[in-house]
């Protein structure tokens, strides 16, 4: 299936069978879609903050991610290839995790950190699973909080992610799964356009954020 935009597959993901008592969406593109599905089943709705450690020359690549309390996740194959040095990875990890705290701020206006999540049951959401990194640090976070069962869900991923989710997350549900390469998330999309935080915030305006 290929979707209109993101809301779109928010509304489709709105549809699994599945129980949870909140939808954690990862920023930007996954707000969108775990927006839709907070308001579709009612659910409140939580920002993680995590991002890619993009590739220098080629940022639409990732050699891992970063969390809102400093984490870090790499992706040892990827890191081994490009010949980043211990130095380059921290420099790129300390600037994205400064990103990461100001876009929290901003779509949680404030709030602070994730509160105990208290053995709740929890729906993280992206706009795609692409090398599963960014999802990896989201799910370590959700734990570290106190999160019960974590499904790991998106509107599309290569299976070889499918796969690596399936050690961390407690489920993973995944719409359109590709036995193939190369994947990229916006394949799967007419409108995969770049979004703004004035995007974000609008999306939240009609949900319960934690």
């Amino acid at each position: 299936m290929i979707y209109r935009d993101r809301t779109h597959a928010g509304r489709e993901l709105s549809k699994l069978d599945v129980d949870f008592d909140v939808v954690a969406g990862i920023p930007r593109g996954g707000v969108i879609v775990a927006a839709e599905i907070a308001k579709e089943r009612g659910k409140p709705l939580l920002i993680v903050g995590v991002r890619k450690l993009p590739v220098p020359l080629n940022p639409e690549a990732g050699f891992g991610a970063v969390a809102e309390d400093g984490s870090i996740y790499l992706n040892k194959k990827i890191v081994n290839r490009t010949g980043l040095s211990d130095d380059e990875i921290w420099g790129i990890a300390e600037n994205v995790k400064k990103e990461v705290e100001r876009r929290v701020n901003v779509y949680r206006k404030g709030e602070g950190e994730i509160h105990d999540l208290d053995g709740k049951t929890v729906l993280l959401v992206d706009d795609g699973f692409a090398t599963g990194y960014t999802a990896i640090a989201a799910i370590e976070l959700l734990r570290n909080k106190n999160a019960g069962k974590i499904i790991a869900a998106a509107p599309c991923a290569p299976e070889t992610t499918v796969e690596l989710l399936e050690d961390y997350a407690d489920e993973v549900v995944v719409l359109n799964v590709q036995a193939y390469s190369p994947f990229a998330v916006a394949e799967y999309y007419y409108d995969f356009r770049e979004l703004s935080d004035e995007d974000v915030l609008r999306a939240l305006e009609d949900v319960d954020v934690m």
